[in-house]
Formats: structure tokens, C-alpha cells, sequence
């Protein structure tokens, strides 16, 4: 027998655990989706005895858990997918968060992934996740005008997301979801990576007219994009993702929001009928009543910036919340009492609504052997903090 099957074996020993199935209680159904990292929908906190909470390290320190290398997985089928599966495992093993074991593979290549499709060049580098090339493809204006729609077999990482579908779906056979790569990256994104994002910023101050040609040709190149997608799978277009991490105050103000990017995301919106997941790393306190006027949005990112009350009044009534630490100082260089009081916080915040607790963005930052003990830690606390009596 070799390793993936072995791998196999063990998921569905995990899928099927009376841990798991009590797992699945505490999330929403919802599709497959080509996810970064693995994320549930809570149901609401009035309805379970504990908030779930995930753990995820980033692709790095998963490498240097698992003795994996880091670019041979975003570029190798066989890599990509025994290690995914030894992450699964372990996670539920060691870590033991809410994170649901099921049989899928999601197949995300990383940040460039989208950006590459127009022409820019992904860096890939030993140790460190994916890089988007900082040399910006549309350096003078007339510059767009030479960009061309994706190609939905050549463009880009597009052979490479091809090869990874169809190899790891030869790999798994019918048991498993393997999930074609998305275009999860929302358009002021994809519109920094060719443009540069300070170009781009004074774009928006300078020369407003070309910053919507650029959002108007991504906007379609995406929808076209989509389309084809569904038509290789054979499915339906389904609800979109949007990565927005450029998407944040000071950055952008309300009214360049509401005027530059906002009128594309709602059309993404419709286009894909609901949006499953809004997220930014950033700060969008100032932004939250204006990402708001999108008509859905099944659960909103709350990133370490932003505030948790103001979230909460905006989007807690109808609207999933995944309230995302700062890993370092809620996690790994956190005391005791200080991760105590960081989950007290969120739950006298958002206690009544549907919300889960995640850490994620871990690296290694003493001794892989120090931070999994700290990770171990905090898992343990949470299980504590967020249990409701």
C-alpha cells in the first residue's frame, strides 16, 4: 500500500469519528470551495454549547512540521496532496480544533494565482508561500489596452491548476471532491498586482476615469473567466469568494470604496448570486457600513484591525462572523492571562450572534517544537474560554 492510500485510510477512519460527526453539528452545509484554508459557517452561538474555534498555520510552518518542501507542494501534484492530507490528520490529531475532516481537496496555488493569468509572473520560493512579482504590468496607461481576457487553458498558473486537477483527481478517484481552483481575489486585488498598488492609490486621486476602465476589464475578465470554469466542470456558477485584503481604511476612504470598487463587487455578487465569503486582513472599520450594501454575504471577515462591536452592529443580525486573531500577539507571544482576556473580549462582544474564533497566519517564530506547545496551549484555553455553561 502506499503512502496517499494509507493517508486515505486514516481520513475516512476521521471522517466517520464520533468526534467528527459532533464536529459537523456546529457548521452550516455549504459547498465545496477552493478555499485557501479550510472555513465553516457557524450556526448561531445560541444554538451550541461551545464557539468553534479553527487553528491553521500557514504553508510554511505546516513545512516545517511535516518536513515537507514548501515550493515542491504548490508545485507538485503527488506533494500537494499527500501533504494536504497529512495537515487534515494532524490537525484533528494534535491540535484537536473544530476544523471538519471531509473528503475534498481544494486546490488553491496562492496569492499570484489570479494576477498571473493576465501575464505576471508568480514567484515561487523555497520556504515562503507564493510571491506576486512586484514589477507591474501596466506601468503606463495605454498599457491596458494590450492586456487580453485569460485564456482559460494557457494563461498564467492555468496549466499548472489543470495538471494538479487532473492528476490529483487520477490520485483520489471518485471518493474525494477535488476542487478546481477559483478565482477568489477581488478586483481592487488583481487591479494592485498589475498596476502596483501605490500607482494604483494615486490612480484613484489623478486619473479616477482609468482606475473603472481597469475595475470594468477585471470585473469582466473574471465573469468571462467563471463562466468557463463551470462549463469544464460541468456546474452552475456558483457563490463567489472575495479576497480583499487591499480593501481597507486608511487605504481607501468610504466614498473611493463606495465609487471605485463597490459597484464591481456587487455586480460580482449578482453575477455569482451571493458572495459565500468577504474577506480583508485590514482595518474596515470605516468601511463597514459601505461593504454592507453588497445584498449578500454569507459570513464577514473581522480581521485584528477592525472593530469587533462596530462588526457586530453592522453584520451580526443576519451575517456570519469569523473573527480572526493577530497571531502573534493573541497566540504565540501571548501570556496566559492575556489570551484569556482576548477570548473574554470576544465573547462579551459577540455572544448571540453566529461566529467562530480562528488562528491563523502561524509561522514559526521561536522553535517549531515551542510554537506547536503555545498552539497546543491556546487550543486547550479556547476549549475553556468559549464553552458556554
Amino acid at each position: 500500500m502506499d503512502v496517499i492510500s494509507k493517508l486515505t485510510q486514516k481520513i475516512d477512519q476521521l471522517v466517520e469519528s464520533s468526534r467528527n460527526q459532533k464536529i459537523q453539528r456546529f457548521w452550516q452545509h455549504q459547498e465545496y470551495t477552493a478555499k485557501d484554508h479550510w472555513r465553516g459557517i457557524p450556526h448561531s452561538s445560541k444554538d451550541v454549547n461551545i464557539i468553534p474555534f479553527t487553528v491553521e498555520p500557514e504553508i510554511p510552518m505546516w513545512a516545517n512540521i511535516l518536513n515537507f518542501s514548501v515550493k515542491k507542494f504548490y508545485t507538485n501534484p503527488r506533494c500537494y496532496l499527500q501533504n494536504t492530507l497529512r495537515m487534515v490528520i494532524y490537525r484533528f490529531e494534535e491540535f484537536q480544533d473544530f476544523t471538519l475532516v471531509e473528503k475534498n481537496i481544494p486546490i488553491w496555488l496562492g496569492a499570484p494565482f489570479e494576477s498571473s493569468l493576465f501575464g505576471s509572473k508568480p514567484i515561487f520560493v523555497e520556504g515562503e508561500s507564493p510571491w506576486i512579482d512586484r514589477e507591474p504590468l501596466i506601468k503606463r496607461y495605454q498599457d491596458l489596452d494590450r492586456l487580453e481576457s485569460p485564456d482559460f487553458h494557457e494563461s498564467g498558473l492555468m496549466p499548472l491548476a489543470h495538471r494538479m486537477y487532473h492528476e490529483i483527481g487520477e490520485l483520489m478517484g471518485d471518493e474525494y471532491t477535488v476542487v478546481f481552483p477559483e478565482w477568489r481575489m477581488g478586483p481592487l486585488g488583481v487591479g494592485c498586482a498589475l498596476r502596483g498598488m501605490q500607482n494604483l492609490l494615486l490612480d484613484v486621486l489623478l486619473k479616477p476615469e482609468f482606475v473603472h476602465k481597469l475595475m470594468r476589464f477585471i470585473t469582466d475578465a473574471r465573469k468571462k473567466w467563471v463562466k468557463e470554469r463551470a462549463k469544464f466542470l460541468g456546474q452552475k456558477v456558483g457563490k463567489a469568494d472575495l479576497d480583499d485584503d487591499e480593501v481597507n481604511s486608511p487605504s481607501l476612504s468610504p466614498q473611493q470604496y463606495e465609487e471605485f470598487i463597490l459597484p464591481y463587487e456587487q455586480e460580482i455578487c449578482q453575477f455569482h448570486g451571493g458572495i459565500g465569503y468577504w474577506h480583508s486582513c485590514g482595518d474596515t472599520t470605516k468601511l463597514l457600513n459601505s461593504i454592507r450594501k453588497i445584498s449578500q454575504i454569507d459570513m464577514f471577515h473581522i480581521g485584528p484591525w477592525t472593530d469587533l462591536e462596530q462588526s457586530k452592529e453592522v453584520f451580526g443580525k443576519d451575517t456570519a462572523l469569523e473573527k480572526c486573531l493577530m497571531p502573534t500577539a493573541d497566540v504565540q507571544l501571548a501570556s496566559q492571562s492575556k489570551m484569556e482576556a482576548k477570548l473574554n473580549e470576544i465573547r462579551g462582544i459577540l455572544d448571540g450572534t453566529s461566529y467562530t474564533v480562528r488562528a491563523d497566519g502561524l509561522q514559526v517564530i521561536n522553535s517549531v517544537e515551542e510554537d506547536i506547545m503555545v498552539i497546543k496551549k491556546w487550543t486547550k484555553l479556547a476549549c475553556r474560554k468559549l464553552r458556554i455553561e
